[in-house]
């Protein structure tokens, strides 16, 4: 009889915060969709304007590997045959510089290239050689710097033709002799830097093998982890040296279908990340708000009512500002400074009004239900462990709650001299 009557108070005391709930997720759950919608309309501008970046800051790069002809300078056909080059060496630098536009970061970066290649006439007798390496993007968004060919260590103008998709020169070499060729330029690029050895068509492996091929690329100032577009070789070692990332393919002989290609991080999901993240926001609100209700139990209930209502309203607002502060500052100050900044409102409120305890609860609710699903869709890479982690802190603690509630109740209702003796 006494739990029934306990059970029915429990439930008259908490009706107002359950009122004031219930109009709450409904009234910030159509909130949150009309900003959700803007949201979606940014980023779909953003989106559109993605070639309009890449013609200002360049395109991705992707530079072929040369290809090289030749015939016998004596030979009674102007055929040539496909030749192989003795050596490739390739030392490429990427300084990358993130560029923001509203709330989408595009990874842009400043490359300087630097190949050397080597080709030996396989003739004793004087060749005809034709040595052409192609550019490294489209003529759209082409933009090269300090571009030079040089030939056995300088410039042959008289025989090195620049063409807006390559660079190509011919001329002789003595029988038995090698030449050496070294391609340099300095390029702006966006989002993925590569080096191709198969043909554009991706008509199966290349040509022929390649020899004594090494390549490595620096990357400074990255921002999270680099990743490998499908179909790329796997560099054969990655180390840090001088505040850089070095990747490294360094491989004597090479029959390979698949390209090298480095993919920078980026933060153009945070906008998709932040739309998931309050697509789930009512359920997140609603585990909020519960946890609140109970952390105010000592409060009046109509007083109780008032004060989730306003704090309800302070959990709606960290989205809107979180995703607004993220189009003027990197995303990890913006979401840091909202959360602060609504812990903070909501902290000094429940301290001033209710007591410290209280807001060391409401505290805690506002980590649970809010720091940590924010933290955990923002890096999708961990969303699931972060959510199952604090959810096993939040079950924890929810028992430990649940066990302090049933020891007083027992202390304040023993058992019938009945059921004590079973």
């Amino acid at each position: 009889m006494a739990s029934s009557w306990r059970s029915s108070r429990l439930w008259i005391d908490n009706a107002p915060s359950v009122g004031v709930i219930a109009i709450s997720v409904v009234a910030l759950s159509m909130g949150w969709q009309m900003f959700t919608g803007r949201l979606i309309e940014r980023t779909d501008r953003a989106r559109a304007a993605a070639g309009e970046v890449a013609r200002i800051w360049g395109g991705p790069l992707l530079q072929p590997q040369p290809e090289v002809r030749w015939r016998r300078a004596d030979a009674a056909t102007v055929e040539l045959e496909q030749g192989e080059l003795e050596k490739t060496s390739v030392d490429v630098s990427l300084d990358v510089d993130y560029r923001r536009r509203g709330i989408t970061e595009y990874p842009g970066y400043d490359a300087q290239v630097a190949g050397t290649y080597q080709f030996k006439n396989p003739s004793p007798e004087a060749a005809f050689v034709a040595f052409t390496i192609g550019l490294p993007a489209e003529r759209s968004a082409l933009m090269l710097r300090d571009l030079t060919l040089l030939v056995d260590g300088k410039e042959d103008p008289s025989r090195t033709e620049y063409a807006a998709d390559r660079v190509a020169w011919r001329g002789r070499v003595d029988g038995g002799r090698t030449a050496r060729f070294a391609l340099a330029y300095r390029a702006r690029g966006l989002s993925r830097f590569g080096y191709r050895f198969v043909s554009e068509a991706g008509e199966g492996a290349a040509a022929r093998p390649v020899s004594g091929f090494r390549m490595q690329v620096r990357v400074r100032n990255l921002r999270g982890a680099v990743d490998y577009p499908v179909g790329s070789m796997a560099p054969t070692s990655i180390s840090d040296a001088d505040g850089a990332r070095l990747f490294v393919w360094d491989v004597d002989r090479i029959l390979t279908s698949f390209n090298i290609g480095l993919e920078l991080p980026d933060r153009s999901d945070l906008s998709a990340a932040i739309g998931r993240l309050i697509h789930n926001a009512p359920f997140f609100y609603l585990m909020f708000a519960a946890a609140l209700t109970l952390s105010l139990s000592s409060v009046r209930r109509r007083a109780r009512a008032l004060h989730v209502g306003g704090l309800s309203a302070a959990y709606f607002l960290y989205f809107p500002l979180a995703a607004y502060l993220s189009a003027y500052l990197a995303w990890p100050l913006a979401c840091g400074l909202a959360l602060g900044g609504i812990s903070a409102v909501v902290l000094l409120h429940v301290a001033r009004f209710i007591g410290a305890r209280a807001a060391g609860r409401a505290g805690l609710c506002l980590l649970f239900f809010l720091a940590t699903p924010a933290v955990a869709y923002l890096l999708p890479e961990h969303t699931g462990l972060i959510l199952v982690l604090i959810g096993f802190v939040a079950l924890a603690t929810g028992l430990r709650y649940l066990g302090d509630t049933a020891r007083e109740i027992l202390d304040e209702d023993p058992p019938a001299s009945g059921e004590e003796a079973a």
